[in-house]
């Protein structure tokens, strides 16, 4: 118990510092182009994600995440990225104190994505200020 409000705290205290956990299309996109590794998460429905998707993203529906956490690695910035990017901030907010180097994608798939690889369908993400 002593380690989840360690990680809570923590959590609060990157917010102070100005982490909002929060990454652009720009942020992404220059990720992409200069080959960091980043494993991006979408939470959407299945039906969804098939009909647009960034390209490589991994779809595992927010209701499942549960039970597909040790598939996703720690060792990596993992990107969320759902409808709106509610849904993702609730995500990114529990794997943080989980332990993983997570943000959301600002304004998830409804932002303007036309610079970024994009698999069936366009979509564009949001602003990175942590980087820890």
């Amino acid at each position: 118990m002593q380690a989840v409000l360690e990680a809570v705290e923590s959590y609060f205290e990157d917010l102070k510092q100005g982490c909002n956990n929060l990454i652009t299309c720009e942020q992404l996109t220059e990720i992409m182009e200069n080959g960091k590794a980043v494993y991006i998460l979408d939470i959407r429905a299945p039906e969804d994600f098939e009909n647009g998707h960034l390209d490589g993203a991994v779809n595992v529906p927010w209701s499942e995440l549960g039970d597909h956490l040790d598939e996703i690695p720690k060792d990596q910035k993992v990107v969320v990225c759902c409808y709106s990017g509610q849904s993702a901030g609730q995500v990114v907010s529990l794997m943080k104190i989980l332990g993983y180097n997570v943000c959301s994608l600002k304004g998830g798939m409804t932002c303007d994505l036309t610079h970024l690889p994009i698999e069936a369908g366009c979509c564009d993400p949001g602003v990175e200020t942590c980087d820890s």
